[in-house]
């Protein structure tokens, strides 16, 4: 469950941009998927082992949140090795705007 809220995420986040790219005539479509980001915020919070509002790349590792590993670099936008729940959020907000 945890890897399914986690996959699909970052396939928002990281997928976005295709949507995003249709042609101006089509209707825009709801993005049904951020009904996730609630869930999304209670994985990241028990992934947050040391209670430090921050992922590393080794608590996300260990709670399956494959995604998050992968495109870590890219997620910590101030590249401190800590990936917050904001620097989810910017993202979020960049892909959905852009």
């Amino acid at each position: 469950m945890q890897f399914t809220i986690s996959f699909t995420l970052m396939s928002i986040l990281l997928a976005g941009g295709i949507a995003i790219a249709q042609a101006p005539s089509e209707p825009k479509h709801d993005i049904k998927p951020l009904k996730y980001v609630p869930k999304f915020s209670e994985l990241f919070h028990n992934a947050d082992r040391d209670g430090d509002g921050a992922l590393t790349r080794t608590e996300a590792g260990e709670a399956n949140m494959g995604r998050t590993v992968e495109y870590f670099n890219y997620i910590d936008t101030n590249h401190d090795g800590k990936v917050t729940l904001d620097e989810m959020r910017a993202l979020i907000r960049n892909r959905i705007t852009s």
